[in-house]
């Protein structure tokens, strides 16, 4: 072999490896456009639960990262980057007044604009997290519509 092949095989083993750890750390992609936003006054904030933990109402917790975006023409669009593989569950607020949480009258009822990433909210209770999971995959994109419940 001559020494000109021996460094472009060395060349194109060190750009797999380097593509191999690049595709492996970055995690997958989310992309979440969120649609019936009422107005433009406060805050979109899209909280992404990795586990049923919380989930949908309990975005302080350490493992849930949350993504505050301002609406515009009656949408919005929340993006995850580096997200590591696995399974995750999204839930949106559209928080008018931007005290930073969900608003609810004396039933407990929100009286903010909510949404959840299958978009499966019953009327009379809880969003469920094994209703509205979802997959993450190293170097994937996943795109999620959800579409806000006033």
């Amino acid at each position: 072999m001559s020494t000109t092949h021996h460094i472009s095989l060395l060349l194109a083993c060190a750009l797999i490896g380097i593509a191999g750890t690049a595709s492996a750390s970055s995690g997958g992609r989310i992309e979440a456009a969120v649609s019936g936003v009422s107005n433009a006054q406060g805050m979109v904030g899209c909280a992404l639960f990795p586990s049923a933990a919380g989930f949908p109402l309990e975005s302080d917790k350490p493992s849930v990262r949350i993504l505050r975006v301002a609406p515009a023409a009656g949408a919005a669009l929340c993006i995850f980057d580096n997200v590591p593989p696995g399974t995750y569950a999204m839930a949106v607020v559209h928080d008018t007044n931007g005290n930073g949480r969900a608003d609810t009258n004396f039933l407990g009822m929100p009286t903010e604009g909510v949404g959840v990433s299958n978009n499966v909210m019953p009327r009379l209770s809880v969003p469920s997290f094994d209703a509205n999971k979802f997959s993450v995959a190293t170097g994937h994109i996943t795109k999620l519509s959800i579409a806000l419940r006033y």
